[in-house]
């Protein structure tokens, strides 16, 4: 005979407890909306500050726009003090289309030269000093060697001496409004530290063949790109003013070119307080916005298929260039500067 209850039937519970219930309506109607409009706020005052760095990088790279147009000015006074022929423009080109897109190339190069040389713990001298190479070598002197190889004006070696004028005044506003966000640490002392990285035998062959590996890059990528533009440098009909030079004078100029690329990129090299991957990226990124912003944004008389294979092929010699240079001179591990000692005064103990 089985157990039963009397008088009434068995008891009912629940299959959750009162109190887990209450836990669960006030986490899905109290807590969680809270928690969302945290993180909704949260998300929309991070935009916000994005779009204002933007804002302001934006405006501090026409500040640096217009005083590099003011240094050229200078420069064509100087140049013409000095009486040094100005350089030929080509005829399918207009100043008045040119200009503002040298305005806009410009300022992309002032927000990645910026943010870049920011990170250099350096005071303004050294930095300004450091920008202003980077930004002439790279942006001025590397692009007129590459002009006298396949697009040759007459009088335009001039702008050897007339870019210096943009370029430092360029470097000048650069360093002014992007100054570094650490304490400033004296540059000699940063890159005494950095050449501590390895022996002076290892620098040798390092410093060496960072040199020498662009020309081959430039040449085996070349090679490919030429797959698509070669037509437009051999067709004189078409009236773009391109000339192929020689295979040995080609190769010279890039050994040349390979060591100013070199010297650009040292003070981003020595004094780089991030990992490798950063380092590269930046690097890379230096380099392209330099040399490819005139064929990307100012030849504007150049076919889209001639510029957008070249484009390309200038963005993967960049990175791949900044790869090697991280390989081979970025040390894994940069020593540390030592402390000085602390000088120990004798004390007398009246004996």
């Amino acid at each position: 005979m089985g157990i039963g209850w009397r008088g009434s039937a068995p008891p009912t519970y629940p299959q959750t407890p009162v109190l887990w219930d209450c836990a669960f309506l006030i986490r899905a109607n109290v807590i969680a909306p809270l928690l969302y409009k945290s993180k909704k706020k949260e998300i929309i005052m991070k935009a916000i500050g994005i779009v204002k760095r933007i804002g302001m990088d934006l405006l501090k790279g026409a500040a640096v726009a217009l005083a590099s147009f003011l240094g050229l000015l200078i420069g064509g006074v100087v140049t013409g003090l000095l009486n040094l022929p100005s350089p030929t423009i080509p005829a399918t080109m207009s100043m008045a289309i040119l200009m503002p897109l040298m305005i806009v190339s410009e300022i992309s190069i002032a927000i990645v030269l910026g943010e870049c040389f920011q990170r250099l713990s350096w005071s303004f001298w050294p930095r300004m000093l450091a920008v202003g190479i980077c930004h002439y070598l790279l942006y001025y002197l590397l692009n007129l060697l590459d002009g006298l190889l396949y697009m040759p004006l007459p009088n335009m070696s001039t702008g050897i001496v007339s870019d210096l004028f943009p370029a430092f005044f360029a470097a000048a506003v650069i360093a002014w409004l992007w100054r570094p966000k650490t304490d400033i640490r004296r540059a000699g002392e940063i890159m005494a530290t950095f050449f501590s990285g390895y022996q002076r035998s290892g620098w040798a062959w390092r410093l060496l063949v960072a040199w020498l590996i662009y020309p081959p890059i430039y040449y085996l990528i070349g090679r490919i790109a030429a797959l698509f533009t070669l037509h437009y440098y051999q067709d004189p009909s078409l009236n773009l003013g391109l000339t192929l030079p020689i295979m040995s004078t080609l190769l010279l100029m890039q050994v040349l070119r390979g060591v100013l690329f070199l010297l650009a990129v040292m003070p981003i090299l020595g004094s780089w307080r991030g990992g490798r991957t950063g380092l590269w990226l930046w690097l890379g990124l230096v380099i392209f916005v330099q040399i490819a912003n005139q064929i990307i944004v100012q030849a504007y008389w150049f076919p889209l298929g001639l510029r957008v294979p070249h484009t390309i092929e200038l963005l993967v010699d960049s990175f791949v260039q900044a790869g090697f240079y991280v390989w081979l001179l970025f040390p894994m591990v940069v020593a540390s500067p030592q402390p000085a000692p602390k000088r120990i005064t004798p004390v007398s103990t009246g004996i």
